[in-house]
């Protein structure tokens, strides 16, 4: 399958005689710092702990195992990295390849620009899984609730560098609504909630892929408010969200991409701030009783994206009732519900509603071979 890869977002300064004597003054300093890193790696490299045969130099084994020996024993890898990385965004406002720096230190990840050239066929054939799981759990008297979240590049083109999102996904997030609604799938459409009316107030972090806590709170208010529409008669339970902790600055994911997770803030965009929180049952209210179901009424599948800001408990605070979360850190569009759906809670306690997170950006990458095979339920 042949696959194309353009990317947006990307610039340079313009050079002046100044910047590039800085530039070339500091990436020979990296060098040396190379030769010196290499230089004390051989220093204590046994011979022995790498194949050193004919055989094995002729099949790539030894420099193979050369490289990697060397590598492990760098002994200021990670802050020649870091110092080199810093380098390339001040000068010339790089971010490696995953990541795409925007205006006023704002991060995108490179995921929601890149072009396949199969796109089409992979956003259908994803739409087709979520739209044949969605029929084959209302035969099981299970309702599922789809909520797409869309790209931070689609809700912040003004922060990009060239000003706008891609030409080639623009109607990407409202086809996906309109074609899951007219099979008759419960969609939530989030960009009305996500889109901010004051300038000072962002509902995505600025150095990471994520909606923070204030995007999260209103993405679960909206799901909450969708869902109850739906199911009205949830069983009822209160929970308080409390702050854990003063602000302090969050190192995004961004930031960790681009390997600047420990250098000081001028060698880097500044990081967002946040002070943590933290949901809970509210202590104040009536216990259950003792013989009530033990049964959760909601389950929560999908990516991070449930995992971050809080959005698990802003769910359960807005539904007012208990939510088992069961999204995955880099499970991709269909890991998590996959593994849930093959599990035995599922098969013998099944909830009322399932709530599938999705990432807009993911609907356009090659099929996985677990999305090929798609999903089964027993």
């Amino acid at each position: 399958m042949s696959q194309q890869t353009v990317y947006v977002g990307g610039g340079s300064m313009s050079s002046t005689p100044l910047h590039a004597i800085v530039a070339a003054l500091a990436f020979t300093g990296v060098m040396l710092a190379g030769v010196w890193q290499i230089t004390a790696a051989a220093r204590h490299t046994d011979p022995l702990d790498f194949p050193s045969t004919l055989l094995d130099f002729r099949e790539g084994r030894t420099t193979g195992g050369l490289e990697k020996h060397l590598d492990h024993k760098l002994p200021a890898r990670s802050s020649l990295i870091a110092f080199a990385n810093g380098i390339r965004y001040s000068l010339v406002r790089g971010g490696g390849d995953k990541v795409r720096p925007g205006l006023d230190d704002w991060l995108f990840s490179v995921e929601e620009f890149q072009f396949f050239n199969d796109f089409q066929a992979h956003q259908k054939m994803r739409l087709k899984i979520l739209s044949d799981t969605a029929l084959a759990l209302k035969a099981q008297g299970v309702t599922l609730v789809i909520a797409v979240v869309p790209d931070k590049a689609r809700m912040y083109p003004e922060k990009l560098l060239g000003g706008h999102y891609p030409y080639w996904y623009a109607d990407r997030y409202s086809l996906i609504l309109n074609t899951l609604k007219s099979q008759g799938v419960s969609t939530i459409d989030l960009i009305p909630v996500l889109t901010s009316n004051n300038a000072e107030t962002a509902l995505y972090y600025r150095t990471d892929t994520h909606w923070n806590q204030s995007g999260a709170q209103r993405a679960a208010e909206a799901v909450a408010g969708h869902v109850k529409a739906i199911v009205n008669d949830l069983p009822k339970t209160s929970f308080v969200t409390t702050p854990t902790g003063p602000l302090t600055q969050r190192i995004g994911d961004l930031l960790r991409m681009m390997e600047l997770s420990n250098v000081p803030d001028w060698f880097r965009p500044i990081p967002d701030e946040e002070s943590p929180v933290f949901t809970q049952k509210d202590p104040t209210a009536s216990p259950s009783g003792l013989f009530d179901t033990v049964i959760v009424p909601v389950v929560l599948v999908g990516t991070s994206y449930s995992l971050r800001a809080n959005f698990h408990g802003s769910l359960q605070q807005a539904l007012g009732t208990d939510v088992l979360n069961v999204a995955r850190d880099g499970g991709g569009f269909i890991q998590s519900t996959k593994d849930y759906l093959a599990d035995e809670s599922f098969k013998t306690a099944k909830p009322r509603v399932i709530v599938w997170e999705v990432p807009e950006r993911m609907f356009a990458a090659p099929l996985t071979d677990a999305e090929k095979q798609g999903l089964q339920l027993q």
